[in-house]
């Protein structure tokens, strides 16, 4: 009897390391390039003939199955993402009286993410719902090209909010019999932040003594977004 409990045991032990060779089993790594919208309120708030609307950026994330350690499967992954967008805006309600001076305007976000998988199985397309929320700051520079590869920070404005969002994508497999399994996602998504104080881009400029004017503005940032990337399920 003793034996025979031995056995059971080693087998549940082994059974729980074993890697399952043909699911999603541990996370997954990303990298993505975002194409991103604003929309309601929030465009017609940003709207102005000196800046774009639109913004494009990159972001990286990392995601891993919560019940690993325990063997066991999860359509639930979690873990982190960074990324930053942004666009340049380089004419202002009033110029400078002479040089050359352009503005940036970026946003950079740390969100906690989850990612839901309907399916683990390795197939060739693999839906998910991705979610999330975390800071984002948002940061504006003036900058002048003095030539000769010199560049200068004149004025900077930040600030900063919580941020959220739900995409909904597929992954299309591209590559991989072995770990990683690497796949091509596509995923549309929807984010809005709370209340934030950001430049107002159709009234920011310069005095005659070359000092820039801090306009401001009271926003609530929605927005609507495509992403193409790579992920690694491990």
């Amino acid at each position: 009897m003793r034996k025979v409990l031995i056995l059971l045991l080693l087998s549940i032990k082994g059974f729980a390391q074993e890697e399952p060779k043909d699911v999603i089993y541990r996370g997954f790594y990303n990298i993505s390039f975002y194409f991103q919208s604003p929309i309601g309120q929030f465009k017609k708030a940003i709207a102005s003939d000196f800046s774009k609307e639109n913004n494009s950026g990159i972001s990286f994330s990392y995601l891993t199955n919560p019940r690993k350690k325990a063997g066991e499967l999860s359509t639930i992954l979690l873990g982190g993402e960074l990324g930053i967008s942004g666009n340049k805006q380089n004419s202002f309600f009033l110029p400078p009286p002479q040089g050359d001076f352009y503005m940036t305007h970026r946003q950079v976000w740390t969100i906690l993410k989850f990612r839901y998988l309907p399916n683990l199985a390795k197939k060739k397309v693999v839906p998910y719902l991705d979610g999330g929320l975390g800071p984002k700051f948002y940061f504006s520079r003036m900058m002048e090209n003095a030539g000769e590869d010199e560049v200068y920070k004149v004025y900077g404005s930040s600030a900063k909010t919580i941020s959220y969002y739900l995409e909904l994508g597929s992954s299309i497999k591209i590559s991989g019999q072995k770990r990683p399994f690497t796949y091509l996602d596509f995923g549309l998504g929807y984010t809005q932040s709370n209340s934030v104080k950001i430049i107002d881009r159709d009234r920011v400029g310069f005095t005659t003594d070359y000092e820039v004017i801090e306009a401001k503005k009271s926003v609530k940032p929605k927005s609507v977004y495509f992403k193409v990337g790579i992920t690694s399920y491990l």
